[in-house]
This record gives structure tokens, C-alpha cells and sequence, in this order.
């Protein structure tokens, strides 16, 4: 046992998400953790190979017991990678060298602005070499991908990201716009972080899972979860969401217009970016949509850039406001969000909410008769069509 825990390193669910996404080569075709020469060709030209590599893959681990661990490693070794007492992971020992703390922020585990200091550390110590992390996520969708690819001859691939919480009606006219462009549209599902209040990702991608297959031609939308890490969360970082797009074999990335780190100028009336470095390398093509809002004047979802009535009558599909009914237990109105897709988070935020569901389910509604049991997620759908009753209103 002793000896067992001279050969593990451990590691936080941040440091696990990065790994996991190198090993599966989302950021790039190189997917080891890289030695000193490797680093400092990425420090210099932003390149590696050849691919756009904008950070460093530096694993130089916090703490005095995964420093210890490092010193005593020698080239061949084996080291597990331990998370929450879990093995998740291991990897055979290239080389240990110093770590050039004066360029962390260039590193991929470092990557991330929205997390806190102290649970990004670095230790000294680095090490390089190859690494397996025991999850095949990302293997799956990749297979997906190329079977739907396959099937389809598709030759328009293009990438949505979207924290989706929670999926309203904006995000589902983005998808729509999207696929009518697109032969298959990759939504990358991202982890939220810094929220007050949370929807859990398996619920999250259940709603996704939903209203891709009732809602959607059929193969069309293929959910790429990104469960692990919050290096896309707060849409700081474009240049790893086009990375990422890209890897999969995306060529069009949709953002909005209010992305927060596109860094967006213009020079002689045409549109630049900071993604301007890759984008030969990459072949990405960026499409920058507008704000999506409701219109109580034309009655529909419309672009502030095309309705022609002013923001007082405008409904905005605010996340925080979504959120903040929900957490209340409220349904929000239909014009936000479908029914069946509030009643499904509700239904499972606030599992046996009433006492008795079906007395009031029998009081409230119209029934058939005969004696049937019925659902919270029933109960709150039935609910928001009595809502949008209109004779009496």
C-alpha cells in the first residue's frame, strides 16, 4: 500500500477534465504531456507540428506528496492518477523537469480565469510522457460522429456551444437556424460554474437527449458532453472552443454576438477577431448570430438586428431569470420555454413536491373518467396548458 502511494499523483476534477480532453485529442492530434523543448516551441510560436497550440500540456502537480512522488520518478515509470480515491487514470514517466512558473498562464491547466487561484497550483516539478485516462466519452462520440457522418455523406459539419441552462426557446431557434445550414450540427454541451444555483448535468443533457429526438430530424444533432472541465464554461477562451470544434470535424463555429471573449473589432468596415492568428491553420469558418429576443409587437422570437420595434418591447431570454423561476419552482411562461421541457427539470428538481398529486390532478383537470395515475411531469405540463387557457383572459 505504501509503495502503491509513492507511484500516485492527485489530482481535482479540473485537472482531470484538461486530461481528458488531451488524451482524446480535442485540443490537438498531440496528445501527450510535453516535455521542456515541446513547451517552449508553444511558448514561442503558438504552434506545434504544425497544429495552432495556444497552451502548453504541463502537468506540474501541487502539493508536497505528488512533488515527492516526482522526485523520486525515474523515465518507464508507471503513475496512477488518483481523483476522489479513484484511480481514473495513469501515466508512464518520459522525463521530470522544473516547471517555468513565469509561464503558467500559458499552460492548459491554467487555462481556465473563472477558477479559483488555489485550485489551480502548480507545483516545481513537471512531468512529461505518455497518458491514459480510463474514460472512453469522448470515444463513443467520435464513433457517433462518424457513423451519422457516414450515413448522411455529410459534408457541412458545424458547431453550437451552449451551456443550456436552462434550454429555452433562443437556444432552440439557434439550433434550428443552424441545422438549416448544416448537414450535422455538434452541440457542445458545457458544465456550468459560478452559478448560485445549478442544474445538473445529467439532467441537462437528458433535456438535450429530448428535444433532439422529438423535436429534430432525426441524426441531425449529435450532443458532444463536455462534463468533466469548465475550460469553455464562462466562453472566455474562443480559441480552444474553435480548436475543439475543429477537432471533431466542424467546419463553421455559431456564436452570439455577446460572446465574451470573441474580441471582436473592425478594420475598413470588415469584421476581425482574435481568432485571426489560426485561422488559416484551422479552415473555421466563425458565424457571429445576433441577439435572439421575444417581440410582444410581431408575436414571435425575433434579431434585435431585424425587428423594427424598440427594446421596451422586447422580452429577453436571460439565463439567470430562467433560472431564478425555476429554483422557485415556477413554470416559466411558454415564449421562454417549452412546457414539457419546464415540467421535466421541475419534475426532477423537486421530486414528491405534493402530498397528493393525484387528488389535485383529478381537481384540477379534465380527465377521461377512469381512475389513472399521473405523473409530476404530467401534473406540470397540464398545469401550463390550463395557463394558456385564453377564453376567461
Amino acid at each position: 500500500m505504501s509503495s502503491r502511494k509513492n507511484n500516485t499523483i492527485l489530482i481535482n476534477e479540473e485537472a482531470y477534465g484538461a486530461l481528458e480532453l488531451i488524451h482524446n485529442q480535442i485540443f490537438s492530434k498531440f496528445n501527450r504531456l510535453m516535455n521542456e523543448k515541446e513547451a517552449q516551441e508553444v511558448y514561442e510560436t503558438g504552434f506545434l507540428n504544425g497544429e495552432p497550440m495556444p497552451y502548453s500540456f504541463i502537468l506540474a502537480p501541487f502539493g508536497k506528496r505528488n512533488q515527492e512522488c516526482l522526485k523520486n520518478a525515474k523515465s518507464g515509470d508507471k503513475i496512477e492518477l488518483l481523483k476522489d480515491d479513484k484511480i481514473v487514470g495513469h501515466i508512464v514517466v518520459d522525463s521530470v523537469f522544473k516547471f517555468n512558473q513565469s509561464k503558467k498562464y500559458q499552460n492548459i491547466f491554467h487555462a481556465n480565469e473563472t477558477i479559483q487561484t488555489e485550485l489551480i497550483q502548480s507545483g516545481e516539478l513537471a512531468v512529461s510522457g505518455k497518458f491514459e485516462i480510463y474514460s472512453d466519452i469522448f470515444k463513443r462520440v467520435k464513433e457517433e460522429i462518424a457513423t451519422v457522418k457516414n450515413e448522411l455523406n455529410a459534408q457541412k459539419i458545424t458547431a453550437v456551444m451552449l451551456t443550456a441552462e436552462p434550454f429555452n426557446r433562443a437556444h432552440e431557434r439557434l439550433i434550428r437556424m443552424t441545422i438549416d445550414k448544416a448537414d450535422i450540427v455538434l452541440l457542445f454541451l458545457l458544465k456550468s460554474y459560478k452559478s448560485d444555483w445549478e442544474i445538473e448535468f445529467g439532467l441537462k443533457k437528458r433535456v438535450m437527449e429530448y428535444f433532439s429526438q422529438n423535436y429534430l430530424p432525426k441524426n441531425r444533432l449529435i450532443i458532444v458532453p463536455f462534463e468533466n472541465s469548465n475550460l469553455f464554461s464562462a466562453h472566455m477562451n474562443p480559441t480552444l472552443e474553435c480548436i475543439a470544434a475543429n477537432s471533431l470535424g466542424a467546419d463553421k463555429l455559431v456564436v452570439g454576438q455577446n460572446h465574451a471573449g470573441i474580441g471582436m473589432f473592425y478594420d475598413q468596415n470588415v469584421a476581425h477577431t482574435i481568432l485571426e492568428k489560426y485561422k488559416e491553420a484551422l479552415k473555421l469558418e466563425i458565424i457571429v448570430l445576433p441577439e435572439l429576443v421575444y417581440c410582444n409587437e410581431c408575436r414571435t422570437i425575433v434579431s434585435t438586428k431585424t425587428c423594427p420595434h424598440g427594446q421596451h418591447h422586447h422580452i429577453k431570454y436571460h439565463t439567470s431569470t430562467l433560472k431564478a423561476l425555476l429554483q422557485q419552482g415556477i413554470l416559466p411562461p411558454a415564449i421562454l420555454m417549452r412546457r414539457d421541457i419546464s415540467a421535466m427539470i421541475l419534475s426532477e428538481v423537486f421530486q414528491n413536491r405534493f402530498k397528493n398529486l393525484q387528488k389535485l390532478y383529478d381537481d384540477l383537470f379534465p380527465n377521461s373518467g377512469l381512475l389513472e395515475n399521473h405523473t409530476e411531469r404530467e401534473f406540470y405540463e397540464e398545469l401550463m396548458q390550463l395557463y394558456q387557457t385564453t377564453s376567461l383572459t
